[in-house]
């Protein structure tokens, strides 16, 4: 039992109650990593059919970053921290289960739009029910999973960016290719219904028998608390105030947080702009129509970004393993450097096979940088506090990556260029911006959240013998 000084913090290590079977916890892993392959289709399919969107609503390149990105954000980042909150007092599953439904619902209403301004009010339902999933989820899979354990179930999880990416380009483009051959489409309710609606519908209807499912797992005792008090007096896990979780980040350790909150914000604006624009661009340069983008970029983003997570990964434990704490940070570093030539090169790309060729070490590289951020948050945040912290990174992730992202990219192409046509560089230009300086910010952030980790240890110590 770890003791300290009076007042200083000491760590609650639940003894008694032994650890979840590893299957159960395997289980409830594999269903929270299934959410968030949900998640990150119902977000990302927007992408691939938003041209015909811009074409059939008359919208500017800027509007049309809006709903991509600021319209999905807006409550995303707002509601981040209140519900991670919640998560850290309340029963996660639940809440999980409440935002499935939601997200999955608003992404069907994405197919009823006929305007703006509704397809905008969607798009804001969808970001208030994905606010739910991660915090919470992160949470759980922590106290599940022993520490020395927690790092393969937590890349598993951060896996479904690559495969939900992936699978969105995928399913869409197979329901527009389907869709194309039927010259009027009619669904009962609704009547005649537009390709792009048809996807929406398609896509988000069948997550909402997912919330059914949530309720099949259990909420898992809280672990890994720091408290004030001895540990053998403790009988609940405290929960954090949000002036502590403010004092914790910006009083104990604010280079460590401002490097992690601005590094993955600035890659998650790369890829994220990346992301909602690459299939315009197919369109725009190539003639490409939504079913050969949908499995072009499909295939390429499901094997090359799940294979960058799974190698980042492996080379962040393998550092580990040879005494660097800092080996996840140090992998982002190294991945960021050779990804920086990469990202601005492939919008230059002069055919499409070209361009594809290029995607996929740029995904792989992407996707396994940002794999690094939620094991970083994990490995220095006390129990009490995680579904806050990792709240407060997603509002920060969000407004850099999703809110100006993509909008980052239009305003360029609209008010720069004057030039549609122009979006390549567009898209160029904001690559040769961001990723050096988010490379940059990762060397700066090294030795930081170097001392952070050690802290974290002063208080972690003891866990791996529960």
């Amino acid at each position: 039992m770890q003791t300290n000084s009076p007042g200083a913090p000491v760590f609650n290590t639940q003894s008694g109650p032994p650890w979840p079977p590893r299957a159960r916890a395997w289980y409830v892993t594999a269903i929270l990593t299934a959410l968030y392959t949900l998640a990150f289709i119902d977000r990302q399919v927007l992408g691939l059919v938003l041209e015909p969107i811009r074409r059939q609503l008359a919208l500017t390149d800027t509007q049309a970053s809006l709903l991509a990105g600021s319209a999905f954000a807006l409550f995303y980042v707002t509601l981040g921290l209140p519900l991670g909150q919640l998560a850290d007092r309340a029963n996660r599953r639940n809440l999980i289960a409440v935002g499935v439904f939601l997200w999955s619902l608003m992404t069907a209403a994405c197919g009823l739009a006929s305007s703006f301004w509704q397809l905008f009010a969607a798009r804001v339902g969808v970001g208030i029910g994905e606010a739910a999933l991660s915090p919470a989820a992160l949470s759980m899979i922590s106290d599940y999973f022993p520490p020395e354990r927690r790092a393969r179930p937590l890349a598993t999880y951060t896996v479904a960016l690559a495969i939900g990416s992936g699978l969105a380009y995928l399913v869409g483009g197979s329901i527009s290719a389907t869709i194309a051959g039927m010259p009027d489409l009619r669904i009962p309710f609704l009547g005649h219904v537009e390709a792009w609606q048809a996807t929406f519908i398609t896509v988000g209807a069948p997550g909402i028998l997912f919330a059914l499912i949530v309720l099949t797992i259990r909420e898992p005792l809280r672990r890994g608390v720091r408290t004030t008090t001895p540990a053998s007096t403790a009988t609940t896990a405290p929960v954090a105030s949000v002036r502590e979780v403010f004092n914790f980040i910006w009083r104990e350790n604010p280079r460590t947080f401002m490097a992690v909150f601005f590094v993955y914000g600035g890659f998650a604006l790369y890829v994220d702009s990346l992301l909602v624009w690459m299939p315009t661009l197919f369109v725009r340069r190539f003639a490409w129509s939504p079913a050969q983008i949908g499995r072009g970029m499909g295939i390429v983003i499901l094997v090359s970004a799940t294979t960058g997570i799974l190698a980042s990964m492996t080379i962040a434990s393998r550092l580990q393993a040879k005494g660097a704490s800092d080996a996840l940070m140090r992998t982002s570093l190294a991945m960021g450097l050779a990804l920086t030539p990469l990202g601005i090169l492939l919008p230059l790309a002069n055919t499409p096979l070209q361009a594809l060729v290029m995607l996929a070490p740029v995904m792989a590289l992407s996707f396994g940088v940002y794999a690094m951020a939620p094991p970083i948050l994990q490995l220095i945040t006390p129990n009490q506090m995680r579904a806050q912290v990792s709240a407060a990174f997603s509002l920060f992730n969000n407004v850099i990556g999703l809110m100006i992202g993509a909008t980052s990219v239009a305003l360029l192409t609209d008010h720069v260029f004057h030039d549609g046509a122009q979006l390549h560089r567009s898209l160029a230009i904001i690559a040769a911006i961001v990723l050096p300086l988010s490379t940059g910010l990762a060397w700066w952030g090294l030795p930081h959240l170097g001392r952070s980790i050690t802290a974290a240890q002063q208080w972690i110590g003891h866990q791996s013998r529960d």
